[in-house]
């Protein structure tokens, strides 16, 4: 396992968090994944900006739980994505539950069995990955595109991809990150001028519970980083937030990358961060 290093000190965040007084009023946004981590962070942050959101997730308990957390604006549906079959009615039944069209996505559901090497991976826990943080993602995108063209409505995608899609990877979870920037690409130019705009978030490595396999590299996690710490969720939530509102309208296509620079190398050295 290697040798498990303390912090290097310790870290005090101040978080900032801007007040739109309702930026997101009129919008009904569907957060994939949405009952923590990430994708909590996100609906609570679009909900106290005015927005109806819907959070799906695979746990009808959690849900029901983030829901509370969240308020009057959350409502709920169960569902796993890496299984849907009918990705129209997928987005019908969102409908629905918010009892209105959808205005946008987050496709932020996600998952990754951090196996570390190449060689460690299996057929099983590739197709999972594969299924969830690829297939899935570019099938809802599809359906709701489809949607918004058949009904001339103007909509926006935020794909919640990875700072690992920044660097060449061999694993599923990396793998399929980078098709998703791919994808944010090629499907930008296309569908602007409907009205349409697919942007990503590239979140570093953030505090959440999607840490299979990292508890005990919890220190290591945090000291490899450029920001020397773990980031929040609800940092990642702002960026999403601009991202969604009329403030980005110029801004499709676009991968945010939200890890303090973590993706970037200098000088072919990406352990030396600091002078």
């Amino acid at each position: 396992m290697g040798i498990i290093h303390k912090p290097r000190q310790s870290v005090v965040v101040k978080l900032v968090k801007a007040d739109y007084q309702g930026i997101l009023t009129n919008h009904a946004i569907v957060i994939t994944g949405g009952s923590r981590g990430i994708g909590f962070a996100i609906a609570r942050k679009f909900a106290d900006e005015g927005a109806k959101v819907l959070i799906t997730g695979r746990n009808a308990e959690s849900l029901e739980v983030a829901c509370r957390q969240i308020g009057i604006n959350a409502k709920m549906l169960v569902q796993d994505v890496s299984k849907i079959e009918d990705f129209d009615s997928f987005i019908r039944d969102c409908e629905v539950v918010l009892n209105e069209s959808v205005t946008g996505f987050v496709l932020n559901a996600g998952i990754s069995y951090h196996e570390g090497n190449f060689l460690n991976v299996t057929q099983e826990s590739y197709d999972q990955q594969m299924n969830t943080n690829l297939r899935a993602n570019f099938f809802i995108a599809q359906a709701f595109i489809n949607k918004l063209i058949e009904k001339s409505k103007q909509g926006n995608i935020l794909f919640i991809s990875s700072e690992t899609a920044g660097k060449s990877n061999d694993l599923p979870y990396g793998l399929a990150k980078l098709a998703i920037n791919s994808l944010v690409g090629g499907l930008a130019r296309r569908v602007y001028q409907k009205g349409i705009r697919v942007n990503a978030i590239a979140p570093g490595v953030t505090l959440t519970d999607m840490k299979k396999g990292k508890d005990l590299l919890r220190d290591d996690y945090a000291n490899s980083s450029v920001a020397g710490r773990f980031l929040l969720p609800e940092e990642t939530a702002e960026i999403a937030c601009f991202m969604m509102s009329d403030l980005s309208k110029c801004i499709s296509g676009e991968i945010i990358y939200c890890d303090a620079g973590s993706h970037l190398k200098i000088n072919g050295l990406e352990s030396e961060y600091s002078l």
